[in-house]
């Protein structure tokens, strides 16, 4: 198995992060242009808006029927995101991004697709913990003898080129 270069693997999370901003949009522009009401606010002299304090103007905000849909909207964006990168990586071992960049996730024994409980596990360990430790989780990719990132070696899995 070849190992796939670390700029293989950051073109292809990049380009999948464009596909997956796609599903929040319409979360956006729910809460941007959905309905507004009139509420009275604080506004301090540094603009700074307070809801429910000493009353000195008046603002708009969403509706709450307008948070209800951000919220719905944001949630099936949510469903939409762990599904790509389950599903996808799962069944296949490629994403858009990883099909488009020649690179594929496979397990790091045998070399076949790890299947979509694997994929969640690591899809969620990516999320929560590789990145979140000053990057390092990814980061361990550049100097590690099989390229593997911590959501890599947490479900056995190597991304090689396709």
């Amino acid at each position: 198995m070849r190992y796939a270069s670390v700029w293989a693997r950051l073109g292809a999370a990049l380009l999948d992060g464009v596909i997956v901003v796609l599903f929040w949009i319409p979360a956006f522009v729910a809460i941007v242009a959905g309905p507004t009401e009139i509420k009275p606010c604080s506004v301090d002299d540094e603009g700074n808006v307070t809801i429910g304090e000493q009353i000195n103007a008046f603002c708009e905000v969403p509706t709450a029927g307008t948070w209800v849909m951000f919220a719905g909207l944001a949630l099936a964006a949510l469903v939409g995101t762990v599904l790509y990168h389950t599903l996808l990586v799962g069944r296949s071992g490629q994403t858009v991004g990883k099909k488009a960049l020649g690179v594929r996730v496979v397990d790091a024994g045998n070399g076949t697709v790890i299947g979509t409980g694997r994929a969640l596990g690591r899809y969620l360990f990516a999320a929560f913990i590789s990145g979140n430790i000053c990057g390092l989780g990814y980061l361990w990719a550049i100097w590690d003898g099989r390229k593997q990132t911590w959501h890599d070696k947490v479900v056995s899995s190597v991304v090689v080129e396709a």
